[in-house]
């Protein structure tokens, strides 16, 4: 006799039943459930996260090439290195201009910049469609960054000229605008750019320079700039102007008259004293015509011209650069129709010396004549002013490269404290090379002095897989001559026969002197030779 549903062992699986069944049946549900919530949160951070990792790759591509570009830039005309990049989906743009450097990403139908901002001015392109790439980043001789390969074989244009047609002052500064970041020269005589004698100062679009007062007459200069793919003006702008200070006849809206302007002395009074050397004029002037210039007359000698005059103002003009004596002062004023009228003589005396003594610069470290075999360096200085404080110094660093050519460039500190030590850190190539550095004070004079000559040897080349693995070698990079691991701290002193560092050059038992110091507790205390 069979048992109840026996044949199901034999046949086909019976469907469940009963209570069992409808806890399966509501399992599966719930399961369906969960998966249609889910897959669309699931979608979601996909997308964000696929989004993101977009963002990090835009961002860290424009901050690697300003990085890149700052250390080629620090490192002279000439430097180039080469920089791997990956570009995301969903570039628009790029953009190099001047110190940006930007990249244009699409984000939900939207246009967002990531932008890095480099110290040295930089030029170029960057790939846009979604890869990687090696990018080379190259220092010019312009003192532009170049980021790319770009085919730029145009020179630069001058859109702009300064001064141009008749002027009626002297004191020159001339002026030249290009269309793309340059260096530019000016000269008297038309020729080759590499000929011109006068540099103009800026690397950028606008470039200037001061050639202070000039004569009566006709002025031409000759410009040409060269852009930082190395292409020149083959053809020179022109700068061509005429120094008229007297004008020799009335404005068209002005009846002429004979009367020359009367001019009354306000300030400093006679027999003043100075104490500065930085003196306040001023004056009154009334004429009946206009007054295009005034000049101020020191010792019957031209001392400056003023343009701007007014006939119901007070006239200032703020003047330094005096020194110690007695000056007699005294102004002239020329009116539209040539009339020249004189103001009374006062007397000035100037209680003050000029600064004229040159800033103490003296080099710390590397000693001269150092060996290292590690790539970046630390150089250390100081410097000292008797008169005035320091403006700003420079590094002047000169290498001959083992690989062959040379390198030089300067580098600018202009955050300098008097009697305290500064710091500028470079990295460098394979090379022995020279350096120094000059510090320029803040008088009217800025007086410039240098140090003395010192000579530096590197065994490696910057970028390699070089590191610190020594007590010797954490010293150098402190900017001391050597090291040596001890075992207590007393140690670092006359004990061990050598003027070592104070304590804030010797480390025990923390991170520093455990990592370049071995043999436990006894041989746990880096100590740095002054």
């Amino acid at each position: 006799m069979r048992r109840k549903n026996e044949h199901c062992a034999f046949r086909v699986p019976c469907a469940a039943s009963g209570p069992k069944a409808q806890v399966s049946l509501e399992y599966m549900l719930l399961i369906g459930a969960v998966f249609v919530i889910m897959v669309p949160i699931f979608y979601y951070a996909l997308t964000e996260s696929t989004g993101q990792i977009r963002r990090n790759q835009a961002e860290e591509t424009v901050v690697t090439l300003a990085k890149t570009a700052d250390s080629v830039y620090a490192l002279g005309p000439g430097s180039r290195d080469y920089v791997s990049i990956t570009i995301p989906t969903g570039i628009r743009g790029y953009s190099i201009n001047e110190s940006t450097i930007s990249l244009t990403m699409d984000i939900r139908g939207a246009g967002i910049d990531f932008s890095a901002f480099p110290h040295a001015p930089v030029t170029g392109s960057i790939p846009i469609t979604s890869g990687t790439y090696k990018v080379p980043v190259e220092m010019l001789d312009s003192g532009i960054v170049r980021i790319g390969t770009g085919e730029d074989t145009v020179p630069p244009v001058v859109v702009f000229t300064y001064p141009s047609g008749n002027i009626n002052f002297n004191d020159i500064t001339l002026k030249a605008n290009t269309n793309e970041p340059s260096l530019c020269k000016y000269d008297p005589a038309d020729q080759d750019y590499s000929a011109m004698a006068n540099p103009f100062v800026g690397t950028l679009m606008s470039h200037e320079s001061y050639v202070g007062i000039l004569p009566e007459g006709n002025h031409v200069y000759y410009a040409r700039c060269i852009d930082p793919s190395g292409n020149v003006m083959q053809s020179s702008a022109i700068i061509n102007f005429t120094i008229n200070t007297t004008i020799t006849g009335p404005p068209v809206n002005e009846t002429y008259e004979p009367d020359p302007p009367v001019i009354t002395l306000v300030a400093p009074e006679d027999d003043y004293t100075d104490n500065d050397g930085i003196v306040l004029f001023q004056y009154n002037v009334s004429d009946n015509s206009s007054v295009p210039f005034c000049e101020l007359m020191m010792n019957n000698t031209l001392s400056d011209i003023m343009t701007g005059i007014s006939k119901t103002d007070t006239n200032s003009l703020t003047k330094g650069g005096f020194n110690y004596g007695h000056y007699n002062w005294s102004i002239n004023c020329t009116d539209s129709h040539g009339n020249e009228g004189s103001s009374d003589q006062r007397r000035i005396f100037i209680n003050y010396t000029q600064d004229s003594d040159l800033p103490l610069v003296y080099l710390m470290a590397p000693a001269d004549n150092t060996v290292r075999n590690y790539w970046l360096i630390k150089f250390t200085y100081n410097t000292t002013d008797a008169t005035s404080g320091i403006s700003y110094c420079t590094m002047h660093i000169n290498g001959t490269l083992d690989i062959g050519g040379n390198l030089s460039w300067s580098v600018v500190d202009d955050d300098v404290m008097e009697n305290t030590p500064e710091m500028i850190t470079l990295p460098l190539f394979q090379a022995n090379y020279t350096w120094r550095v000059s510090c320029t004070d803040s008088s009217l004079n800025s007086n410039k002095g240098y140090s003395e000559l010192r000579h530096l040897r590197i065994n490696i080349t910057a970028g390699g897989d070089a590191y610190i693995n020594s007590c010797a070698g954490w010293c150098g990079w402190q900017g001391l001559s050597n090291g040596r691991c001890e075992n207590n701290i007393a140690k670092c002193g006359s004990g061990c026969g050598l003027p070592y560092s104070q304590s804030s050059n010797c480390y025990t038992g923390d991170a520093v002197s455990s990592q370049y110091c071995t043999g436990g507790a006894e041989s746990d205390t880096c100590c740095c030779v002054i």
